[in-house]
């Protein structure tokens, strides 16, 4: 009640205000346009990096194609060069070499570093007895390849025989000793053009290609376009046999802020126009009330209009006799919902495909309706689909008679929302589980902080009392407790690590374990204290039962259930323990007849840390903790019974 009188308030508060409520729409549009158009940048900011990044790739491997051809014809080059030392047909082999690779401009063989032989001849007659590793410039580039017995591309730089281009020097060797060079020529205009540089579109990208000079270690550029472009957007590739680098450059540095400036004019309009919009309809409240209401009616008591939206709406529609239940008539899609053809649901009624734990509601909902008390009604139920799967839907029932007249028929809406509970319940498990992990957390963190701020402190005061002490004697009591402190700090490291261990190990290793099996080995490691104590063990469980688990998690759990059953027995009785399974529940239950546990005082701690209920020396608090989270870890859930000087009854649940 409280919430429709806020409600109604609230909706007041908007209908009185319309230019604070224009601007409020307003400012919410503006927010979703700048969202929108900042998700729009992204996109053509993603769209241009994967497109240069496509060029600049197919470029690449343009050039790697070109070195693996000129890479190849090097080689064939080289392997004319007989034992002796001696090209043989060379002027055969070069022609064929140059023909077949429309990359390579020239060919040479270069004995002991003076170039001899050179196809085609023409035009690079003064490249003949050329020493390249006596001159300056060339050397350096020259004895890298033979430093690495690799192919090395020297270049971009000026050709001998005129014109600028790259030189490709396979080091060849003779019986481990340097013979020469096998050597294949570019022209930069040739390497350029067969690369693809020049194919692509010029008007938004460009490229650059460049080198570290080996001489000035400078960086030179080569291509045409040498104006600085670091403060535009690029990409650089590398072809590391040549120690080149590939820049793709856009042209434009605010290109992608042009593409948005449009979509963000207009939705700023859009916003605006809007805002306006809403305040004008907001100052109209009572007309658009009253022209909503008589369109409404008209719907109602116009039956061409009704069978439009009978059979074009989105929704389940059913016309329905209200004193019998039985439908009338459908559309196709109350039909979908339901599963039902519709001469099915005509020779049939709603009570029958309600679920019966909705129908109570549904019919006193009706019957209100029936004696005047409602005009409409709307509730969440559910239906039985023709499969047998269970449906939800948003019902809303209004009468087709006028007040005063006899109750005759009614119309029933149906949405459904099946999809939109099973997301609500998924939500609700995911809140849940949410909230337990962080109240386990914040425990777990308070546990943590309690005992080691304990453990620090008492050591802080000891190291205090061992400073001022006076005698060996006071000395040698302190160490004494500090050692004993040290030992408990050691010890409550070590159950913090088992519990962080068992809350952060998601990759458990599960089995299929027979459940019987490891109780009877439970049962044999503890047979010291069973028989100490004379203790009576009832294992009822079937050599049948086999449980999906972690085997050292399964074994600790029942060694810790069983060992506390056996040290907290009542002092007046022979322990007796029984294990038994229900495989309906998948439980295991655990049950003795020891001291039991007052669980109205101790229920809400029973599996904290450091919880003990009893003053026997070795109770520590932690074997309950570690088992509850094991048991949690896997999945299940523990239930407990206990009354005191009676016995306690463990209930496990495997998932």
């Amino acid at each position: 009640m409280n919430f429709k009188k806020e409600r109604v308030k609230l909706s007041k508060w908007f209908l009185t205000r319309p230019n604070t409520t224009g601007a409020m729409v307003f400012l919410l549009l503006l927010l979703v346009v700048g969202f929108v158009i900042k998700l729009r940048y992204k996109i053509v900011e993603e769209n241009r990096h994967r497109e240069m990044s496509n060029i600049i790739n197919v470029v690449q491997q343009n050039f790697e194609q070109i070195l693996k051809n000129s890479y190849t014809t090097t080689l064939t080059l080289a392997m004319t060069i007989n034992d002796e030392g001696v090209p043989v047909n060379f002027d055969k082999i070069a022609p064929k070499l140059v023909d077949s690779n429309s990359c390579i401009d020239a060919v040479q063989l270069v004995p002991n570093g003076v170039i001899k032989y050179v196809y085609p001849l023409k035009n690079n007659e003064s490249a003949i007895n050329y020493d390249i590793l006596h001159t300056d410039y060339v050397k350096d580039e020259a004895l890298k390849a033979i430093e690495t017995k690799l192919i090395y591309f020297a270049g971009p730089l000026k050709l001998r025989q005129g014109g600028i281009g790259v030189v490709g020097r396979l080091p060849v060797f003779k019986g481990n000793k340097f013979w020469g060079f096998s050597a294949v020529i570019i022209r930069l205009e040739t390497l350029i053009k067969l690369s693809g540089i020049q194919s692509i579109d010029d008007t938004k990208y460009y490229f650059q290609f460049s080198k570290v000079n080996p001489i000035t270690h400078k960086e030179e550029f080569f291509l045409r376009e040498k104006k600085d472009f670091r403060k535009h957007y690029y990409q650089v590739a590398t072809v590391p046999d040549g120690d080149w680098r590939l820049y793709l450059i856009a042209r434009d540095k605010n290109a992608l802020y042009k593409q948005v400036t449009t979509s963000s004019s207009l939705g700023f309009l859009l916003a605006l126009i809007c805002g306006l919009w809403v305040a004008s309809i907001m100052r109209k409240p009572a007309t658009l009330q009253k022209l909503v209401y008589e369109q409404a009616k008209k719907i109602y008591d116009s039956e061409a209009k009704f069978k439009i939206l009978f059979e074009q709406a989105p929704v389940g529609i059913a016309k329905v006799d209200t004193a019998t239940g039985n439908f009338i008539d459908v559309n196709s899609e109350f039909c979908r919902i339901v599963g039902y053809t519709e001469e099915e649901l005509k020779q049939s009624n709603f009570q029958k495909i309600t679920h019966i734990d909705d129908l109570e509601e549904n019919l006193n909902c009706l019957n209100k309706i029936k004696d005047g008390t409602l005009h409409d009604f709307d509730l969440e139920k559910r239906y039985v689909h023709k499969t047998g799967r269970t449906v939800w839907v948003n019902l809303l029932v209004s009468k087709l008679w006028s007040d005063g007249k006899s109750p005759a028929n009614h119309i029933a809406i149906i949405e459904d929302i099946t999809d939109k509970k099973r997301a609500e319940e998924e939500l609700k498990q995911s809140f849940e589980l949410v909230s337990e992990q962080n109240k386990r957390l914040l425990n777990f963190s308070y546990i943590v902080s309690h005992n080691l701020r304990s453990h620090t402190s008492n050591i802080q005061s000891i190291s205090s009392f061992l400073e001022i002490a006076e005698t060996q004697e006071e000395r040698d009591e302190m160490v004494g407790l500090l050692k004993k402190v040290s030992h408990s700090l050691n010890e409550t490291m070590s159950n913090l690590n088992e519990v962080v261990s068992i809350r952060t190990n998601i990759n458990l290793t599960i089995e299929k374990l027979n459940l019987c099996d490891y109780i009877e080995n439970a049962l044999t490691v503890l047979s010291k204290q069973i028989e100490s104590k004379e203790a009576v063990i009832h294992n009822l469980v079937s050599k049948s039962v086999f449980v999906d688990y972690n085997s050292a998690y399964l074994e600790s759990i029942l060694l810790n259930f069983i060992s506390n059953a056996i040290r907290y027995s009542h002092p007046d009785r022979k322990p007796e323990i029984t294990l038994s399974f229900d495989e309906t529940k998948k439980a295991l239950q655990i049950a003795d007849n020891g001291i039991g546990i007052d669980l109205e005082k101790n229920g809400e701690k029973l599996f904290g840390m450091y919880k003990t209920f009893n003053n026997n020396p070795d109770s520590k608090g932690i074997g309950l903790f570690i088992t509850k989270n094991q048991i949690d870890a896997m999945g299940g859930r523990i239930e407990t019974q206990s009354k005191v000087n009676k016995g306690t009854t463990f209930t496990i649940y495997f998932k």
